[in-house]
């Protein structure tokens, strides 16, 4: 299989164009091995979004393909301008709008490729440039049951290189020591995070015993250019001295990043066995009801903070001053302007569901005079799935974003804790509170 392959094209927003990609596609697909579905779906994400771009986007200007398969997905971008952007159909939420006598809906295209796709992202470059990434994920075998080490000995090693049915074993070991909501979604395939890693979207160091028994896993990816998102250490044998193998995992991830220009590292998912002293508390979060109580969100200083200037609503500024002066991080807040000026009609969210993990993470890609009405939808249709937990990630270096901090009060959310450098800027984390 290779290991990955990029085809980059540009072409007029014309649709008779739509087809022809869409048998790349089908080509670039079915090279990296992938399955019938997973084949279909890329094409259909391909194709669609080609044709409902191409009637969108400024004539005289091409628009940028780029398809990309590596070992664990398909990936397809599209670079355009428009002036006038509407993705609406893309909410989790939308419904197709009713089209003239006999035609079909006028945005059928655009729920079918967001419905075709795993993931999307709407990335706005500036002026009237935009780009639109959606990704069709490999399907795995599900996890099977691995049995843990009843006992392992030191001294204890780092393995020098990542052999993919290790790691394998590791992810399965760990899905099977820890709670759901500690690990990383791709152990509950193990052979997926070998792809990750092998991919080298994932990093991650896996310590063994004198036997070369696994004894335990680290892992961290870049959550933005300046800023580390890591989960663990998982330890797998119950009657070993725990701390010692921890530390080897966290002091070997240090040194590796040492080495990098990261400046802070973040975790959502550190276990019970953190090295005390390691790392500082960034606040906290509810977790999935099943579980109960509240989850650390953690953080280190890689390098020392230099301060940024971040965006600022009224309805959020004493809370941030007072997670800055806890944090001891420099801050310029500048003020935006309450309530927001917005030119367009459809405001865009991006949603993750992951009903294993109990949680559902929201992100603005655009925004629009229908927002609150748009958040209260998306929370309506993810409570409906039975999820509980809802996390919405604000944008500090955006002032539209800055601005929804009414919005988001008025749909339920509470503002938790600051990532930061976790975006652009630094994040704000979002929770929403159940109605009492």
């Amino acid at each position: 299989m290779p290991e990955e392959t990029r085809l980059v094209v540009e072409i007029p927003p014309d649709m008779a164009f739509a087809h022809c990609l869409a048998g790349v596609a089908k080509t670039l697909a079915e090279r990296l091995g992938m399955g019938p579905r997973e084949n279909l779906r890329f094409q259909l994400t391909v194709e669609e979004f080609c044709m409902y771009l191409a009637g969108v986007a400024r004539d005289g200007r091409p628009m940028r393909i780029e398809l990309t398969g590596k070992r664990h997905l398909l990936h397809a971008a599209f670079g355009f301008e428009a002036s006038e952007l509407a993705l609406g159909g893309l909410n989790i939420t939308a419904c197709p709008k009713p089209g003239q006598s006999g035609e079909s809906p006028k945005d059928i295209g655009l729920l079918l490729a967001g419905k075709a796709a795993d993931r999307f992202f709407l990335e706005h470059q500036g002026g009237d440039r935009f780009r639109i990434v959606a990704e069709v994920d490999r399907v795995y075998p599900a996890l099977s049951p691995v049995r843990p080490p009843e006992s392992s000995r030191p001294p204890y090693r780092l393995l020098a290189e990542h052999d993919p049915a290790r790691l394998t074993q590791a992810a399965a070991l760990a899905s099977g020591a820890y709670p759901a909501w500690q690990c990383p979604g791709s152990f509950r395939t193990p052979e997926k995070f070998a792809d990750l890693v092998a991919d080298g979207q994932v990093d991650c160091l896996a310590a063994v015993d004198a036997s070369g028994r696994m004894a335990g896993l680290v892992t961290w990816s870049p959550c933005s250019d300046r800023a580390i998102y890591f989960s663990g250490p998982f330890v797998f044998a119950a009657d070993t001295p725990r701390a010692d193998i921890a530390r080897l995992l966290l002091d070997g991830m240090l040194m590796a990043l040492a080495r990098t220009p990261y400046v802070i590292m973040l975790s959502f998912r550190g276990t019970d066995d953190l090295t005390p002293g390691y790392f500082e508390p960034l606040g906290n979060l509810r977790v999935s009801a099943e579980a109960g109580g509240e989850q650390a969100v953690v953080f280190r200083h890689l390098r020392e903070d230099a301060g940024l200037a971040v965006w600022c609503s009224p309805r959020i500024e004493t809370f941030l001053r007072q997670s800055y002066e806890r944090l001891e991080m420099f801050r310029d807040l500048l003020p935006v302007e309450e309530p927001p000026v917005r030119t367009r009609t459809e405001s865009l969210l991006g949603a993750t569901l992951d009903r294993q993990r109990d949680l559902a993470e929201l992100q603005p890609f655009l925004d629009g005079r229908d927002m609150a009405a748009n958040l209260a939808a998306h929370v309506d249709a993810i409570r409906g799935k039975g999820i509980g937990r809802i996390l919405f990630y604000m944008d500090l270096s955006r002032p539209w974003e800055a601005a929804l901090a009414e919005d988001l009060t008025h749909a339920g959310f509470v503002p938790k804790l600051v990532l930061p450098y976790a975006g652009q800027a630094d994040k704000v984390v979002w929770q929403h509170e159940r109605a009492s």
